[in-house]
């Protein structure tokens, strides 16, 4: 039974497994979905903007100025406020970029930034902007690289500001989060764990010698290290971890060996 729920587990969450290469979907990634707000304005859905209260919007909906799909979103100062976008999601992996299609039209001196951050849990541990200050006449792809310290994610917040001054307008759509292809995913280690399902300790087979090994839950979260351990090339203790699925990962010199197995 308990190999039955390993395999229709593993099935669903395959694609969260930390290290695999899927591509994280931004929500309402081309702004075709769109919510009344009550005061006569309408939102993007999954995500929250700068209407609020204020009357009249600052974020509206466009069908005329459009890259791609029948809407974009504009970005623009009427009444002296600073316009501004945002949306926060779950994300599988560490992505490398941030890409999209934007335009502005500055009849004055003004700017717009694109900003995303990647968390680990609560905390911030990687981030990319970019700063645009000129106006652009032409939908232009603007790819945006995200600092790499880390690779455990597991959600993203993208920001957008822009127009500082009244009368300035400024496009986004079509927003992708680009992470490495296969070719530069990192090459595989073969081995063996048991037992699987465990309680106290997991044995690990294996031709190669970790600097590491992580264990991972479903949501990707860390929830043990071994490093520098005279045991962990044998065997990693799992008595203290709760009942559940969890992932194993091992590295070594740009190689990773992954395994899934049931704490008991």
């Amino acid at each position: 039974m308990k190999k039955n729920l390993l395999n229709i587990t593993l099935l669903i969450f395959i694609s969260f497994m930390p290290g695999t290469f899927v591509l994280a979907q931004i929500p309402n990634n081309d702004y075709e979905l769109w919510s009344n707000m009550g005061l006569g304005g309408e939102n993007p859905d999954d995500w929250y903007t700068s209407n609020g209260d204020l009357v009249p919007s600052n974020v509206f909906k466009d069908s005329i100025n459009v890259y791609s799909g029948n809407y974009s979103t504009l970005i623009t100062n009427i009444i002296g406020i600073q316009g501004s976008i945002g949306s926060n999601f779950p994300i599988p992996n560490h992505p490398f970029q941030l890409k999209g299609y934007f335009k502005s039209d500055f009849q004055t001196p003004d700017s717009a930034l694109v900003k995303i951050t990647l968390f680990n849990n609560s905390l911030a541990v990687d981030s990319g902007e970019y700063l645009i200050n000129t106006s652009i006449s032409n939908w232009t792809t603007i790819a945006i690289t995200i600092s790499n310290t880390t690779s455990i994610v597991n959600s993203a917040t993208i920001n957008i500001t822009a127009c500082n001054h009244q009368g300035n307008k400024f496009w986004v759509d079509l927003l992708s989060l680009e992470e490495p292809s296969s070719a530069s995913a990192p090459q595989s280690i073969s081995g063996i764990i048991y037992p699987n399902p465990s309680s106290d300790r997991i044995y690990i087979e294996s031709f190669s010698t970790f600097s590491s090994i992580k264990i991972f839950d479903l949501n990707g979260r860390t929830i043990k290290v071994f490093s520098n351990d005279s045991e962990r090339n044998n065997f990693i203790r799992i008595s203290d971890i709760p009942e559940g699925i969890y992932f194993l990962e091992g590295t070594t010199e740009g190689k990773v060996f992954r395994k899934s197995f049931v704490k008991e």
